[in-house]
Formats: structure tokens, C-alpha cells, sequence
């Protein structure tokens, strides 16, 4: 795994698509597979932020939950733990006029974007 340390150590392992490429027999799919999370990541990440600005609770949840689910099909450890962390405050939240109060673990989450994204664009990944 390749280590951050906002993570407890992992930002993506690689177990996850080395499992993939057995699963479909195929490196070059996975490869696509992870072409595509890289190139609509900042596009769920946008999703987010305007669900958070605008106090949407509901379009929140759903652009976390596919952060979540899509960051642990590709082994981005770091970011799917952080999404979920994410849900489970969005869970305990009244309704959406606190969703500003969980900004900052959104910043979190913007935080290691990159060093993931370099991680599994990484030929050794």
C-alpha cells in the first residue's frame, strides 16, 4: 500500500486492482476502469461540494456514496474511508442546514485527491 499519513498509512492498494485484473482477466479493462474513476473524480468531488454548499442533504449523500463505492472498487483506500466518514456525520446530521458544519472533513477528503489520483496512475501501482 502506499502510505499517507491523513490515512493511517494507505492511500490505495493495490491488491484491489491486481484482484480486478484477475477477476476479468484482462489488465488493460482494469486500466480503463481506473482511467474513468480518475476522470469523473473531480466530477463527484464537485457533486459534493455543491450539495454541501447548497444544504442538500439528499444530492449529498448520493455524491458520497459514489465517491465511497467508486473509490473502493479502484482500492483508493484513503478516500473511501474518508467518504464513509463523511456518510456516517452526513447520518447524524438533523436535517440539510448543517451539512456546512462537515465542510472541513470535505477538505479532508480534497486533501489527498492528487496523491491518489498519482498513485494509481503509477506504472508500479
Amino acid at each position: 500500500m502506499t502510505g499517507c499519513e491523513g490515512c493511517r498509512g494507505a492511500l490505495v492498494d493495490p491488491a484491489v486492482l491486481h484482484g480486478l485484473d484477475s477477476e476479468l482477466g484482462d489488465a488493460t479493462v482494469t486500466s480503463a476502469f481506473v482511467r474513468k474513476y480518475v476522470a469523473m473524480l473531480p466530477l463527484r468531488l464537485s457533486r459534493l461540494h455543491h450539495a454541501l454548499d447548497e444544504r442538500n442533504l439528499d444530492d449529498a449523500v448520493d455524491a458520497v456514496l459514489s465517491l465511497k463505492t467508486s473509490s473502493d472498487m479502484v482500492g483508493a483506500v484513503c478516500l473511501r474511508r474518508l467518504a464513509a466518514e463523511l456518510e456516517a456525520s452526513m447520518n447524524l446530521l438533523p436535517d440539510g442546514s448543517h451539512l456546512a458544519d462537515l465542510v472541513p472533513q470535505l477538505s479532508e477528503i480534497d486533501h489527498h485527491v492528487s496523491d491518489t489520483i498519482r498513485c494509481l496512475e503509477s506504472p508500479s501501482r
